[in-house]
């Protein structure tokens, strides 16, 4: 038995944020009917997008809130992230901290390791719970990225991105574009484990904690101020910087 409405509304979505609709509803205006007086932030997420991709509302033409409550047949017009245009003054939320910094949740450790190849501040830890990353998000400023919609419809979210794609090095080149992050590369400068500082250190210091083979055939040495790693230019060195060079700077 079909339910019957009071009200409804029109909603259309523009750009990536189709991504999140069933093929039949994407980039077409869809009509959506409900009770009462929800916002149109309680309205978009109904239909499976997460308000942290979001930038821009329209509402019969005009620039609203997340907590805005559409009338009776409005048109509501949703657009994501803009790249070559500037929307500050109407945005649904202030621009992310530059260079971005990012928390990521416990299925994405990979693309946690590349992002700190990169130089990228990433925070990522396998016992994190959904609180956790909300609470760190939150204090610290920085975008969650995550393959779980649920989080970023969490009120808490401010700043989130929804990762399509489900390889690592694809995922990778997703967040460099989506947030234009070669500008802020800083290659093998943060440790792949733990996200601390790497700098160079005298060979003869780390001569007891490397193979002596490695020690023999490499001259320069790096470490982790935070967790003490060590790191040199070998095969895995030469595989990364080839993976990084694909994106020019």
């Amino acid at each position: 038995m079909s339910v019957e409405f009071k009200k409804y509304v029109n909603i259309r979505f523009y750009g990536n944020l189709n991504d999140f609709l069933p093929a039949g509803q994407k980039q077409k205006e869809q009509r959506v009917g409900f009770w009462g007086t929800p916002t149109v932030k309680d309205l978009v997420e109904a239909l499976g997008v997460p308000h942290v991709e979001v930038f821009l509302i329209l509402v019969d033409g005009l620039p609203v809130k997340f907590s805005f409550r559409p009338a009776q047949g409005s048109l509501v017009s949703c657009y994501p992230k803009f790249s070559s245009i500037t929307i500050s003054d109407i945005a649904l939320r202030p621009d992310f901290e530059i260079p971005p910094r990012f928390v990521l949740d416990v299925h994405l450790g990979r693309l946690a390791a590349y992002l700190r190849f990169c130089g990228i501040d990433t925070l990522y830890d396998k016992s994190y719970t959904d609180n956790n990353i909300l609470e760190i998000a939150q204090a610290d400023g920085r975008i969650i990225l995550t393959r779980d919609k649920g989080i970023l419809r969490n009120g808490k979210a401010r700043y989130g991105y929804y990762l399509r794609n489900t390889k690592p090095q694809l995922q990778l080149s997703e967040v460099v574009d989506y947030f234009n992050l070669t500008n802020f590369f800083d290659p093998f400068s943060r440790c792949s484990l733990c996200n601390g500082e790497v700098v160079q250190v005298e060979k003869s210091k780390v001569e007891n904690q490397v193979p002596q083979t490695t020690y023999q055939v490499y001259n320069e040495f790096f470490k982790c101020t935070r967790c003490g790693q060590i790191y040199w230019e070998g095969p895995h060195f030469n595989r990364i910087t080839a993976m990084l060079n694909r994106y020019p700077r």
